[in-house]
């Protein structure tokens, strides 16, 4: 009886335990539910835009409370409620378990945290949920800020690196900034960096650069460019970049298509900056930029700015001679960061054909044609040759007609050594066989056994004859 009593004492025990756990878990699932709520980040919205917000959990709901930002406390909405001030319940009802709010124009003071409080009929216990909203605000002109350079804040030498500095201030959320050297994107191997401010929940983007200057970035537009939410189009700040750098080499310079008693002009285009001072050297004789020499049949001009370091500086011919054609054009450039020379040479010939990437030849469509059409030929030639000689037609028919009476002059000698008899002979060769060895003159073959052919004695074959005519029947 103890022993019994014992046993039910501890299953009663156990059942009471089991009890417990169950109602706890209960109480738990009730007391823990999970809020699903869209979007689940912050997100940025422009001033005047829509918004929904939708919080949700999977049991029918008695209260469905939100907090907006600016609106002043809590409001309970359902589905059906006609809209106040913008805002109206968003969903598809608290029975579905969904508590939303939809904000027809979006105002400034809704910057901040969202809420959503919901009950569900099942419980007496809150859940909630929060997302941040953001008012998007547009950043302040983006500011460009560069190392100085050797000259002056803005003025570089060639191969001097260039820190460049590129923030976008005041932005909410933060812009993004990129930078640009005319359209070329540098710096992207830098990550932008942001600053926030907990003060007034303005934010700073900044991305930094550097670079080596070469004489080509000279003239370029340097861009700090700044994307936002809140803008139309990208703001932008710019500075033009001015890279000094020596007269740049060049191979030598030639000119064709002069006519002897015409004009001639000579045109070369010299990168340089600043500017250089030029001087023209024909055979000894040098010319200042924009004289003529001691024949006063040669001009030059006064350089050209094309701009960008460019520089056009022509010298003038008033009536081409041969003479003209064998002297030596030197031009000289010259500035703070050095001189070049620069050679120039003048022919009356056609100018030649240029090389191009794949053939080597620069070739105009006429050119082209006319080659494709000339190996067409040349492959039409060669079959024909080949299908005459084949077939013995034409040039090829003479020899055809050669090789078919030798052919047959051969079949004819051969039947001619033939006589009756020789056939029985089972050691005796055939004799179109020696016909072929037997060389004119009817000198020995070594190699035959037999010699009544070839020293032309006719008794052995007479003998031969009479012993067949005499054999008895």
């Amino acid at each position: 009886m103890c022993m019994e009593s014992s046993h039910l004492k501890m299953t009663i025990a156990w059942v009471c335990l089991v009890a417990l756990f169950c109602s706890t878990a209960v109480k738990g699932s009730k007391s823990n539910l999970v809020v699903d709520i869209e979007p689940k980040r912050q997100t940025a919205v422009r001033l005047g835009e829509s918004l929904q917000i939708l919080c949700r959990v999977g049991r029918p709901l008695q209260v469905c409370r939100v907090e907006i930002p600016g609106e002043g406390g809590g409001m309970v909405l359902s589905k059906g409620q006609p809209p106040e001030d913008g805002i109206e319940y968003y969903g598809e009802g608290t029975d579905a378990g969904q508590c939303g709010v939809r904000i027809t124009k979006i105002k400034e003071i809704h910057d901040g945290i969202f809420k959503c409080t919901l009950t569900p009929t099942d419980s007496r216990t809150e859940v909630q949920a929060s997302v941040k909203i953001i008012v998007a605000k547009p950043p302040s002109n983006p500011e460009l800020l560069t190392s100085p350079g050797s000259y002056s804040r803005s003025i570089y030498r060639k191969g001097e690196k260039l820190e460049v500095s590129c923030s976008a201030p005041s932005g909410r959320p933060a812009a993004n900034v990129s930078l640009f050297l005319d359209d070329e994107p540098i710096g992207n191997e830098e990550r932008p960096t942001i600053y926030d401010s907990n003060l007034d929940d303005n934010s700073l983007a900044v991305q930094n650069a550097s670079r080596s200057l070469d004489w080509t970035d000279n003239g370029k537009i340097l861009r700090c460019v700044a994307n936002h939410i809140a803008l139309d189009k990208p703001k932008e700040t710019t500075m033009q970049l001015q890279v000094y750098y020596p007269p740049q080499p060049q191979p030598t310079i030639e000119r064709f298509g002069y006519v002897i008693g015409r004009q001639g002009i000579v045109n070369v285009t010299v990168f340089a900056n600043p500017r250089p001072r030029f001087l023209w050297r024909v055979n000894d004789e040098k010319i200042s930029e924009g004289h003529p020499d001691e024949s006063t049949r040669i001009e030059t001009s006064t350089a050209v700015d094309l701009g960008r370091g460019a520089w056009s500086v022509i010298l003038t011919i008033d009536s081409v001679q041969k003479s003209d054609t064998d002297k030596v054009y030197i031009l000289e450039a010259r500035n703070d960061e050095g001189a070049n020379e620069y050679h120039i040479v003048l022919s009356t010939s056609t100018e030649p054909a240029v090389y191009s990437e794949i053939s080597g030849v620069d070739l105009d469509a006429g050119s082209i044609i006319g080659i494709v059409v000339g190996v067409l030929v040349l492959i039409l030639i060669v079959f024909i040759l080949i299908f005459a000689r084949a077939t013995g037609r034409w040039c090829f028919a003479a020899r055809r007609r050669g090789d078919e009476e030798a052919a047959s002059g051969v079949g004819a000698g051969s039947e001619a050594h033939i006589t009756p008899g020789d056939e029985d002979e089972e050691d005796h060769e055939d004799p179109r066989i020696i016909d072929e060895k037997i060389p004119q003159g009817g000198q020995e073959n070594p190699i035959h056994a037999s010699t009544e052919y070839v020293n032309g004695r006719t008794d052995v074959k007479e003998a031969k004859k009479d012993e067949k005519t005499d054999t008895p029947v």
